[in-house]
């Protein structure tokens, strides 16, 4: 069952997160990103607020609110899932002048964001598609993987059953990501961090990606070479049990 503020915070910090990476593969995403700067604050009520800055050569995901241009508010976490669900329109309590910016180069964003991340077989032909799905795909799972584990029922289960602690996700020649556990909450921090105790390595960003798209089973990654563990592993077989949880959020 989903839950709809692990929803919302899953769709607030691990999806509109993302968007940072986006600008390194999509050329649509270089033009808007190359503009002027404007930074768009989530006011989500029930969730938390968030801000995304597009401009001036790049994007950068902030959590919590401050300076905007454009404010855009969400009286509950159903509204903002209604809005990524394309059901549904924010309010704007700032930036009404900008409303062409959200129907335009902001829309032209998340548009390009869902271009890469709902792989189609056809699409994923391509070397650059297939490299740029599988990035911005292991960001997006393990952002989520956190949110997940802090808000849905199933997910705070397996959480509080991890020992403090850092797991390193990490990939031959590609990204590199830490999923920290303490007091039985998850945090989630882009490359490696100190806390680390156990780490999970792809052989590739191939196979990273073959993963997180349900085409390979974590067990037979194990098997044949494609993933190795390391270190304390009992907090990885918990982490992996959030990690099956994460397809219903993202599906």
């Amino acid at each position: 069952m989903v839950d709809q503020v692990t929803l919302a915070r899953v769709n607030l910090f691990a999806v509109l997160r993302t968007l940072e990476g986006l600008p390194g593969h999509d050329e649509e995403t270089r033009k808007i990103a190359n503009g002027k700067r404007e930074v768009i604050q989530f006011t989500v009520g029930g969730v938390g607020k968030a801000r995304l800055a597009v401009g001036n050569g790049g994007i950068e995901f902030m959590p919590g609110g401050g300076g905007a241009t454009i404010n855009l508010w969400f009286p509950n976490a159903a509204a903002l899932n209604a809005m990524f669900a394309g059901t549904g329109n924010p309010i704007p309590i700032k930036g009404l002048t900008k409303i062409a910016y959200l129907k335009g180069p902001f829309t032209t964003l998340t548009d390009r964001l869902t271009h890469y991340l709902r792989a189609k077989p056809e699409l994923l032909k391509d070397a650059a598609y297939r490299r740029a799905n599988a990035e911005l795909s292991l960001y997006t799972a393990f952002y989520a993987l956190s949110e997940i584990a802090n808000n849905d029922p199933d997910g705070k289960v397996n959480a509080a059953r991890m020992a403090d602690g850092g797991i390193l996700i990490s990939t031959s020649g590609g990204p590199a990501v830490s999923v920290v556990a303490t007091g039985g909450k998850l945090e989630t921090k882009k490359g490696r961090a100190p806390e680390n105790r156990a780490r999970m390595v792809f052989a590739s960003l191939d196979d990273a990606g073959a993963l997180i798209r349900g085409e390979l089973s974590a067990y037979m990654a194990i098997g044949t070479g494609q993933v190795a563990l390391g270190g304390y592993t009992p907090i990885i077989d918990h982490m992996n049990k959030i990690l099956g949880l994460v397809p219903r959020y993202l599906s």
